[in-house]
């Protein structure tokens, strides 16, 4: 019996059991995970850890009440006394006014192994790739010395069922790859980084130009200085075109729609950005680290556009969500652990290629600012506001040429006057994080200096 079908047995299983325990409703999550973290200094193996995490949360509904429980005891006596202690909880804790269980039974295929061969890979070769980047990383003038090189995988599987006959289960395969250097000149120190995260083997980055770009992006940004508070065009790269997705990914929730907490609330449809401007979020994007056929509550997922053409065009929703903005769902359930609760949120999350190269980008730019390093922008996200701020790092161009690094500037704008001042779009897209963007820029930001 593979690992799927075995994972969804137990939640079957428990299932029945609440059900035979006086539950009304229930249904069950089961995550069963093996995972790996490496680490090298030196070309020598510094940090090895291996674990497996097997767990099962049970959720039980009786006479309008909700209890929530999880356990890493899979026995079926433990089940049993699991069941049993759900449905005791329920019945103690207020009525709930909006049903938990929505999910109905359907077959849904799942998608294939990303990497069925993984755990066949000699550690050898895992160790060796990270020597290799390591390597490549001190072969960087002015580089120093790698300070993380490192390599995770996580495999495993995820089993869905309920009580209305609900029986999903999927395998899981993550695989990470770290890299970070410091750089030192004239008793100035820099950092610089890459990562990556992706579903295989086949889609990691080749070591040495990761090392290479890792030193690279380290040694870009000494000597950088202040400049005067101006306006100009910014242009986002994927290390940092991230991040303005991850902003406006609140204001998109449908639970935050739904409360009327959403700037984006009565919108669909209306422009919004700029028309060359799609952004999606693909879960059937199978060599996305986010590639799921079904979402955390057994909904079935689909290549979604959520501004498209500048446009907006859809809502992240779970079941509540979808059913209470009168939506088809749009299978954006999400659920990090078996002891987590279901939350909204993406998969393969980005913004769709353009045509120009990055290096267009900058030559076309006559004076402006190529974003390395963004720091805070995290700070005062809501989906009631569409402000971005965050204090900045990186290049300044003149006459479409990079002249010197910058350091202790903030850039700010609304998300809203971005997208909508997004006037280039690079072509250099790759999925190799769950959230990301190809190169862009956007017309005008204010960039706060000296």
């Amino acid at each position: 019996m593979k690992g799927e079908e075995k994972a969804l047995t137990i939640a079957v299983a428990a299932v029945e059991k609440a059900i035979a325990a006086g539950a009304a409703e229930a249904d069950a999550f089961l995550a069963s995970t093996s995972s790996l973290d490496l680490e090298v200094h030196e070309g020598e193996v510094e940090s090895l850890r291996r674990a497996t995490s097997r767990g099962l949360g049970l959720r039980v509904t009786r006479e309008g009440k909700t209890a929530l429980v999880h356990t890493t005891d899979l026995t079926p006596a433990s089940l049993e006394d699991l069941a049993a202690k759900a449905v005791e909880m329920a019945g103690a804790l207020p009525p709930s006014s909006d049903p938990v269980l929505r999910a109905l039974a359907r077959a849904i295929e799942p998608l294939p192994h990303s990497d069925p061969g993984l755990a066949a890979e000699p550690f050898g070769k895992k160790r060796d790739r990270l020597v290799e980047i390591e390597r490549a990383i001190l072969a960087v003038p002015d580089v120093a010395r790698a300070a993380s090189v490192s390599y995770s995988e996580q495999v495993g599987e995820v089993a869905i069922a309920n009580s209305r006959g609900l029986q999903l289960a999927r395998p899981l395969c993550n695989l990470s790859i770290y890299a970070e250097a410091i750089a030192e000149r004239g008793g100035e120190t820099t950092t610089g980084g890459r990562y990556a995260s992706v579903s295989s083997r086949s889609a990691l980055p080749d070591p040495t130009p990761f090392g290479l770009e890792a030193g690279e992006r380290a040694t870009a940004l000494l000597g950088a200085r202040p400049i005067p508070s101006t306006k100009a065009p910014v242009i986002f790269t994927p290390y940092t075109g991230w991040t303005f997705l991850s902003r406006l990914t609140p204001a998109l929730r449908g639970d935050h729609v739904a409360l009327e907490r959403s700037y984006l609330a009565g919108k669909l449809g209306e422009e919004l950005a700029a028309p060359a401007v799609t952004i999606r979020d693909n879960p059937l994007l199978t060599e996305g680290p986010g590639a799921r056929a079904f979402d955390a509550e057994g909904t079935p997922t689909g290549n979604q556009p959520l501004i498209e053409n500048g446009k907006l065009a859809a809502y992240l929703t779970d079941l509540a969500s979808a059913e209470k903005l009168g939506l088809p769902p749009g299978g954006n359930a999400t659920r990090d652990a078996y002891d987590a609760s279901i939350e909204i949120g993406t998969s393969n999350y980005y913004m769709d290629a353009g045509s120009a190269t990055p290096a267009e980008i900058i030559r076309e730019t006559e004076r402006g600012l190529l974003l390395m390093v963004l720091s805070g922008w995290w700070v005062g996200m809501s989906p009631a506001t569409d402000t971005f701020s965050s204090a900045a790092m990186g290049l300044w161009i003149e006459n479409g040429e990079v002249v010197h690094p910058v350091r202790g500037i903030t850039i700010g704008s609304t998300l809203r006057e971005m997208l909508a001042a997004i006037d280039r779009i690079g072509n250099d897209l790759e999925h190799r994080a769950r959230t990301t963007t190809p190169t862009f820029r956007v017309a005008e930001m204010a960039i706060s200096g000296t």
